[in-house]
């Protein structure tokens, strides 16, 4: 009995603290993606197109709600393509609602999240014209750099009732 249980603490506790630690570990890497996601949403309500681009890669791939891929070629153009999409959207229209679904790590420095976005009210353009409210899913690849978590991908997909 007493060698069973010199047997456990020597070969089976070192991997279940082993384990424990990558819970830890995966809960503050988790606190640190919904802390970008939580500046993301606050960059896309604001209309702020350079802040939102910081949080990307330079190489972000973005899909957008129409099925159209953008491959800016650095943060400038990305920049560009927030802030031209911007430009449509009337300071009028009533911010969407986000929520996080689903945080699921890849490796410890890559993850994909699903959220949830709803335009209770749709948006309304600058030219006066209303896309009708609708709901969308959004997938995200998020990666762990030296300077913390980006968004690299981004595919919008609006949500069938």
């Amino acid at each position: 009995m007493v060698l069973l249980a010199i047997t456990y603490m020597l070969v089976l506790a070192p991997s279940s603290c082993a384990s424990s630690q990558r819970v830890i570990s995966a809960k503050s890497e988790e606190v640190g993606i919904r802390t970008l996601l939580s500046k993301w949403m606050d960059a896309y309500r604001s209309y702020d197109a350079k802040r939102l681009a910081a949080l990307e890669t330079p190489d972000v791939e973005v899909v957008d709600r129409f099925g159209e891929l953008h491959l800016p070629s650095g943060q400038v153009e990305n920049e560009q393509l927030w802030s031209e999409a911007f430009e449509m959207i009337s300071r009028n229209t009533t911010p969407p609602n986000a929520r996080v679904n689903r945080i699921q790590f890849v490796r410890p420095d890559v993850a994909v999240v699903q959220m949830s976005w709803r335009f209770p009210e749709g948006i309304l353009l600058v030219d006066g014209e209303r896309i009708p409210a609708f709901s969308q899913v959004d997938t995200y690849v998020v990666i762990k750099s030296e300077s913390g978590w980006l968004i690299a991908a981004h595919n919008m997909q609006d949500q069938k009732p």
